[in-house]
C-alpha cells in the first residue's frame, strides 16, 4: 500500500502538493480549490491518499478538502488512458459532470466516469470516496448499455447497491492481506456487483431520483432559514452549499410549485413582519430589512407592500394597535 499525505508538508505548499499527488496516483487532472476551502487563505489543506493495487485494479482510500477536479481535453492528451473510475462517496457529498449528465452522489452511493472524456468532480465540503481504477473492457464488457453508466448516481444503500459498497470497503480493508494472484479475479467480481447494480438501479431510478429531491429540497429550505440574514444568499450560494448545479436547483424547486429565489424572498419578508409586529423591537424600519439580507430599501418596501397590502410602517402601527 501506497499512502501520500499532506501532513508535513508547510501548510502553504500543501495544495500544490495534493495537485501532484492526485496526478501520479490516479491521471492527469486539474484540481482546483473552492472559495470556502482551506487552500483560499492559503493555510492548511489536510488531504490523504492510500493506494492499493488489486490485479488490475486500483483501489484508493481518499481524504481531503473542498474541491473540484477537472479532466479536460488537456490532461487527456497529456496522459490518454483507457480506463474507468468507480467512486463510492463515503462522506460529504460530491456531483460528477460528464457530458450531458450531471449527478449529486450522496454518502453511500457511487457512480462511474470515463478517462477517455471530460469529466468534473466536485465537492462542496471536506469528504472521502474510496475510488477504483478499472480497465475499461473489464467493466463495459458486463454493461448492457454502456452509455447510461457515466456521471449517474447509483444507490449503494440498499439492495445490491448495498452489497457492491460493502465489497467496495472490504476490498481496500483487507488489500494488505488480499494474494496478488487473487487480485484479478476480486476486481472481475467488484466489475460484476457494479455493472449489475447499475442494471437494476434504473429500474428504481425515478422513484430514487424524486426521493432525492425532496431531501435536497427538505435540506436546502433549512439552510435558507439559517442563513437569511446573508445578504450574498442566493441560488448560486445554495447551489454551491450542496454541491449542485443552479440547474439542479431551479428544477428541484420547480418540482414544488415556486422556485428558489422565491422561498428565499418570502422567508426574508416573514422574518421582516415578525420584527416589526414585535412591540417590543424599536429597530427602524430599514435596520430590521437589512437585518434579514435586503439591501435595497425602495425594493424591500415594493415587495412587502405587495406580500403584506401595506407599507412595512404602517404594517408596525397596525400590529401595535392591535397588542
Amino acid at each position: 500500500m501506497e499512502i501520500w499525505s499532506t501532513e508535513g508538508v508547510p501548510p502553504p505548499q500543501q495544495f500544490n502538493f495534493w495537485r501532484e499527488v492526485i496526478c501520479e496516483a490516479f491521471a492527469a487532472l486539474d484540481p482546483r480549490p473552492l472559495a470556502n476551502s482551506a487552500t483560499s487563505g492559503l493555510s492548511a489543506f489536510p488531504s490523504r491518499v492510500a493506494l492499493c493495487p488489486l490485479g488490475e485494479v486500483n483501489g484508493a482510500r481518499i481524504e481531503s478538502d473542498a474541491q473540484e477536479v477537472v479532466r479536460d481535453f488537456d490532461q487527456i492528451r497529456l496522459d490518454a488512458q483507457d480506463r474507468l473510475f468507480v467512486n463510492l462517496q463515503v462522506s460529504g457529498v460530491g456531483q460528477v459532470t460528464q457530458g450531458d449528465r450531471s449527478s449529486i452522489i450522496r454518502p453511500g452511493c457511487f457512480s462511474v466516469v470515463d478517462t477517455a472524456r471530460p469529466y468534473t468532480l466536485r465537492f462542496a465540503d471536506r469528504f472521502e470516496v474510496l475510488s477504483f481504477r478499472v480497465p475499461r473492457q473489464m467493466l463495459l464488457s458486463k454493461v448492457h448499455a454502456p452509455a447510461q453508466l457515466f456521471a449517474r448516481e447509483i444507490d449503494g444503500t440498499v439492495g445490491l447497491g448495498r452489497l457492491t459498497a460493502g465489497f467496495m470497503h472490504n476490498l481496500l480493508d483487507s488489500a494488505d492481506s488480499i494474494p496478488a494472484d487473487a487480485g484479478n479475479e476480486l476486481a472481475a467480481q467488484l466489475c460484476d456487483l457494479v455493472a449489475l447494480s447499475a442494471r437494476l438501479g434504473r429500474a428504481t431510478n425515478l422513484s430514487t431520483l424524486h426521493a432525492s429531491q425532496d431531501r435536497f429540497v427538505h435540506d436546502a429550505k433549512r439552510h435558507i432559514e439559517l442563513s437569511l440574514a446573508n445578504p450574498d444568499l442566493s441560488v448560486a450560494t445554495v447551489a454551491q452549499r450542496f454541491s449542485v448545479s443552479m440547474r439542479y436547483v431551479h428544477k428541484a424547486f420547480a418540482e414544488t410549485g415556486t422556485t428558489a429565489a422565491a422561498y428565499v424572498r418570502t422567508q426574508r419578508l416573514r422574518r421582516c413582519a415578525q420584527d416589526l409586529a414585535n412591540t417590543v423591537d424599536h429597530r427602524s424600519v430599514s435596520a430590521i430589512a437589512t437585518r434579514w439580507g435586503f439591501r435595497d430599501m425602495p425594493q424591500f418596501t415594493r415587495l412587502f407592500v405587495a406580500a403584506f397590502d401595506c407599507p412595512p410602517l404602517q404594517y408596525r402601527k397596525r400590529a401595535a394597535s392591535l397588542d
